[in-house]
């Protein structure tokens, strides 16, 4: 079988999963693998035998990782300068980003990560692999420093994982056309993840309709509205940006079909970022996500012309809601009597608030930060009445295709620091959930989803999914 050893000299593993993600991409997967070895390839000057290599490893079954004991460093926020732009005069006023570097530390004593291609006889192509591997310093990364050695051994695989993303036949050629494209000028050429595994689950996971790439826009002054307002606040937030759109307004903006129907496919919500689930949190609202449905992020990464069009017009009419100087541009959400609040996309989320991650990632059990806006009426009064919610949300969930939950339903909130479903007796009535005329009547019932295996997010249920409510934190219980 044939073996690629990877050791980490500094103990470190720098590898990022998505620009949105804080979570480090461990163990690398074997794709970024490959590519690394390409560049190395790339760099050595494309030699012959080392090319015939690296297309008869991308032939192969995907490997098995066997992997070693590694934890999760905090993600510090690091500014850095910009690239420079053309006519740029000023040496030195370059502007500086807020970044994220993910990373794990890995075992003192053992550093190394073994990629295993178990039925592989490597024969004539190991040294050509073994030139390319003692040539690649790094994975991911710059500062994951490793060392890379090929290795043709025999024995048992034991305590090795499947892997979820591996090379391909043809990954040499794509990767060499993409680079070609970039030195060209094109920056939208950029390589996308493998989505080849290594084994097919025993079940598919659950797919959230809603992506895991939001758009973040933080508070930046003016009147910051209750959270209790977040659909009407929501639903001002997507007619700005249908007020802004040049041209037909699409379907997954507007939430309508040609006809003015409802559309039957998902389609954008505005989520709250809000102050939740920590031991001190007030619910005070941070800012908002745009939150784009899973299909439509899947269609932007094509390269086609058409998809970049379309991506672009959203990003023209995001741009177009901002005033101000480049430094200080901000969206001046009208919000009638309750006044105007100011809004800027976030470059980094510094504040834990405003972290998509918190609501993208997996748990076994998930409670609503909103209240959910039941799909239907209820009959019954009393414990009864929770009781029918609880039935009710459960077919919500069939129709996204969740798997079987536990719900459970009440008028208060699990997670910390999240306003009751409705007011307490004798409150005042500007207590309760402000809500849209489509959404008036709807009943509101916080819940809890408590499943068999983790589920990732993002989780949105009922009818005001799209405007904010219905919205999901992974919660576990303490004690």
């Amino acid at each position: 079988m044939l073996v690629l050893d990877i050791e980490w000299l500094m103990g470190v593993c720098y590898a990022a999963r998505d620009p949105s993600d804080e979570a480090p991409d461990w163990p690398p997967q074997p794709d970024r693998m490959f590519s690394a070895l390409v560049a190395s390839w790339g760099a050595r000057g494309c030699d012959a035998t080392e090319r015939a290599a690296l297309e008869w490893l991308e032939r192969q079954e995907p490997p098995l990782l066997k992997v070693c004991e590694a934890r999760m460093r905090t993600s510090v926020v690091s500014y850095v300068p910009v690239n420079d732009k053309h006519n740029f005069e000023q040496v030195g006023g370059r502007s500086r980003q807020a970044r994220q570097f993910p990373s794990v530390r890995l075992d003192d004593e053992v550093r190394h990560l073994r990629v295993i291609w178990a039925r592989a006889e490597v024969g004539a192509h190991l040294p050509a692999l073994q030139r390319l591997a003692a040539d690649t310093s790094y994975i991911g990364h710059s500062a994951s420093v490793v060392r890379c050695r090929f290795s043709d051994e025999a024995g048992e695989v034991s305590d090795a994982k499947a892997a979820l993303r591996a090379p391909y036949q043809g990954r040499l050629a794509e990767l060499e056309a993409l680079f070609a494209r970039h030195m060209a000028g094109d920056e939208r050429a950029r390589p996308r993840p493998s989505t080849r595994r290594g084994e097919a689950p025993a079940q598919p996971e659950w797919a959230s309709p809603f992506g895991r790439e939001w758009i973040v826009l933080e508070h930046a002054g003016g009147d910051r509205p209750d959270l209790r307002a977040i659909a009407p606040v929501a639903k001002a937030t997507r007619d700005a940006l249908m007020s802004a759109w040049e041209g037909p307004i699409p379907e997954w903006l507007s939430g309508h079909a040609p006809d003015a129907a409802p559309s039957a496919d998902p389609h954008l919500a505005v989520a709250p970022l809000a102050n939740l689930g920590y031991n001190y949190s007030d619910g005070s609202l941070m800012g908002l996500a745009l939150i784009p449905p899973h299909v439509l992020r899947h269609r932007w990464r094509d390269p086609s012309p058409a998809a970049w069009a379309e991506k672009q017009a959203f990003n023209a009419a995001l741009a177009r809601l901002h005033r101000g100087d480049s430094a200080d541009a901000a969206i001046e959400l009208t919000l009638g009597a309750a006044g105007v609040w100011k809004l800027r996309n976030a470059a980094a989320y510094v504040q834990k608030s405003l972290r998509p991650a918190r609501y993208c990632g997996a748990a076994r059990i998930w409670s609503s930060a909103t209240p959910v806006a039941l799909d239907r009426h209820l009959k019954s009064e009393g414990v009864d009445r929770l009781r029918e919610a609880e039935d009710v949300i459960r077919k919500s969930c069939e129709r996204l295709g969740l798997p079987p939950c536990v719900v459970r339903a009440h008028k208060h909130a699990a997670i910390h620091g999240a306003p009751s479903a409705w007011p307490p007796g004798g409150a005042p009535r500007w207590q309760n959930w402000a809500r849209p005329a489509s959404l008036k009547a709807r009943p509101l019932v916080h819940a809890s989803l408590e499943f068999e295996k983790p589920v990732r997010g993002p989780i949105l249920l009922g009818a005001g999914r799209f405007f904010g409510l219905g919205l999901f934190l992974p919660w576990e219980r303490r004690g």
